[in-house]
């Protein structure tokens, strides 16, 4: 997989947010892409037991989703955390095969794009949390943050699995 650049093609607001989205999407996939399953599971932070490549991408794919599709669109609640599992979207990366990890995860990316290459980026959003009024726009934002952060976890997983590193 070759990864997209972040420089749009045109600088109007939506090309430059929706290509840094693809960004950082692109370089997630990147840094989990070749690990095998035993080092794609690997969570080597004491502190973190769940702070594995896999479930990092797992929760990167179950908070554009919730964002998106429950919290933007208005969709159906089907997020995996509860009071009980808080981080169950993590365990959950613990339990599927990588490669489908990285399948579900670009699977939604895509649908992300989608959602945001059409939506008026001023509406506001139709699910209950958080209660404060936020829109497409601020969503679209909160998601390149949100998966830039994790890059950085995910950098760190990788040199740490098998030494590889890049930008």
């Amino acid at each position: 997989m070759t990864r997209s650049s972040d420089i749009p093609a045109t600088f109007d607001e939506r090309s430059v947010l929706l290509q840094m989205l693809h960004y950082v999407q692109d370089t997630a996939v990147v840094k989990v892409r070749g690990l095998d399953q035993d080092l794609a599971r690997a969570a080597p932070l004491p502190s973190s037991p769940l702070m594995s490549a896999a479930n990092v991408l797992n929760h990167l794919r179950w908070v554009e989703r919730s964002w998106v599709q429950t919290d933007l669109l208005g969709g159906v609640d089907d997020r995996p955390w509860s009071a009980e599992r808080p981080h169950a979207e993590m365990e959950e990366g613990s339990t599927l095969p990588i490669e489908d990890v990285i399948e579900l995860y670009e699977q939604e990316a895509a649908r992300t794009r989608a959602v945001f290459a059409e939506i008026d980026l001023d509406v506001v959003r139709r699910g209950d949390l958080p209660p404060e009024p936020v829109t497409a726009r601020w969503i679209l934002l909160h998601l390149v943050e949100e998966t830039a952060r994790h890059n950085g976890h995910l950098d760190v997983l990788r040199e740490l699995a098998d030494g590889t590193t890049g930008d």
